[in-house]
């Protein structure tokens, strides 16, 4: 079966697009897109897209003028939509002008897919690519997802990018053009084995290839079995992660670590990496960071801890919580300087945007919150509210105290909350309350006192 009949007989067995649909053509003017664009324009009628062509002049080499003008002869010749950019000399930066290109062009494509109402992109990566990107995934290191390599399908924006010439080694495709009279521009830059993938691509990949000519569709069928495997273990784990975890938004997550209790550790990195890389799409987390933010999950000893990921990310273990977010400045109130205020008797506070408290004379009906009694001297007024300090204690009755951290510590409230929060002391210092948590013994032994009645109540 000739190269056409294979192309023919893929697109109509996926169903990437109906009939006469538009689908926005990557082309190069290389091999790989023209022959692409040929197998395209030779579709059978019942299968055949409207193809638009997407050509991006990057001014990188002399040539880059031929090949403007052939594809804009081409499309003339053959009918075809042409929508093209130039990304100018002056924009280009003096490194990283690759990833800078593909930036680019891929903007580019997204602008043309939109004005053209198309949700597919079709490029021209074909099985050599594949093998070489697995090869350079599998010398670099990293998750095992990357070994996927280049997918068949993908998001891409709104649309999707589908790559069909997968199925096909690089030498079909030119074996191809060169039987149709397809002309085609060779990029020299292909030959500088300066670039990591040009060295595998003239030096590993003809041995390969020597010690077996049907590498590239076993890689392609690895490749596929590990994606079917990848979506498996997606699909299964979704029970769990509904279960632990509280998307709160796009930028903070929080994973209650009880639910995790008698996982195995493989699926409890499973789901890990759901929410790194799928849900919250952290870039770049290595298996160095995967294995950290597992032992900060399975550490019994010290409750709480961090580590920071790329791009602003960190994970914090806060007792059985684990948060993950973006920029955590953003999410933990600043405390206020020396908060401090004096307490009018009689009167609500906020604690903070669900709590309030108030001291006051006369007992309140239990529907009003939590009420504790203080017995107090005329000279044990007035009442402030300040923040804790080192060395506070609460007085827990029979002459024992305990100390305001170890409060904390017991309601295990989160470090970076705990210069927050708030103690009531009366006019000598001595502290009545720990807001929220725990409230002092007051003896009503004592002659000259009166009744004081602490509400805590949320807010209505």
């Amino acid at each position: 079966m000739d190269l056409q009949r294979q192309f023919n007989f893929i697109v109509k067995q996926k169903g990437w697009w109906k009939p006469g649909q538009p689908v926005v053509v990557a082309v190069s003017t290389g091999v790989d897109s023209m022959t692409l664009l040929h197998l395209l324009a030779h579709l059978p009628p019942a299968v055949r897209p409207t193809i638009v062509v997407a050509y991006v002049d990057h001014q990188l080499r002399d040539q880059s003028v031929d090949e403007t003008h052939y594809i804009t002869s081409y499309c003339s010749e053959h009918g075809l939509m042409l929508k093209q950019a130039i990304w100018p000399k002056d924009d280009h930066p003096e490194t990283g002008i690759e990833a800078a290109a593909r930036t680019f062009r891929y903007r580019f494509f997204e602008n043309v897919l939109r004005e053209t109402g198309s949700d597919c992109l079709l490029t021209a990566h074909h099985g050599d690519d594949l093998v070489e990107t697995v090869i350079m995934k599998l010398v670099r290191g990293g998750q095992l997802a990357s070994l996927t390599g280049i997918r068949e399908t993908r998001p891409f924006s709104s649309a999707k990018i589908i790559r069909p010439l997968l199925p096909f080694g690089k030498q079909q495709l030119r074996s191809y053009a060169q039987v149709k009279g397809i002309k085609w521009f060779e990029d020299e830059t292909n030959r500088q084995l300066s670039v990591e993938r040009n060295r595998i691509r003239q030096g590993v990949m003809p041995l390969l290839k020597a010690e077996n000519p049907q590498l590239l569709p076993h890689v392609l069928s690895y490749t596929n079995q590990l994606v079917d495997s990848l979506e498996a273990v997606h699909f299964l784990i979704k029970p769990l992660v509904h279960s632990a975890i509280d998307f709160t938004d796009g930028l903070r997550t929080k994973i209650d670590l009880d639910q995790l209790k008698g996982v195995p550790h493989s699926v409890v990195k499973c789901l890990l990496q759901e929410v790194l890389e799928r849900q919250l799409h952290i870039p770049n987390v290595s298996t160095d960071q995967l294995s950290a933010v597992l032992d900060l999950i399975e550490q019994n000893r010290k409750p709480q801890g961090e580590l920071d990921l790329e791009a602003g990310w960190q994970v914090r273990r806060v007792y059985q919580s684990l948060i993950i977010c973006k920029e955590p400045q953003n999410f933990v109130d600043k405390p206020e300087k020396d908060r401090i205020f004096m307490v009018i008797l009689d009167r609500w506070y906020s604690l903070d945007p669900f709590t309030q408290f108030g001291v006051f004379t006369t007992r309140k009906p239990a529907a009003h919150g939590q009420s504790t009694t203080f017995y107090l001297r005329d000279t044990d007024l007035p009442m402030q509210v300040r923040r804790i300090k080192v060395g506070d204690r609460l007085s827990i009755g029979h002459g024992q105290h305990q100390k305001v951290n170890r409060v904390l510590i017991n309601a295990k409230v989160p470090n970076d909350q705990r210069k927050r929060t708030s103690v009531l002391v009366d006019a000598r210092g001595t502290v009545l309350s720990v807001l929220g948590l725990k409230n002092a013994v007051v003896s009503s032994d004592y002659k000259d006192t009166k009744p004081y009645f602490l509400i805590e109540a949320q807010r209505k």
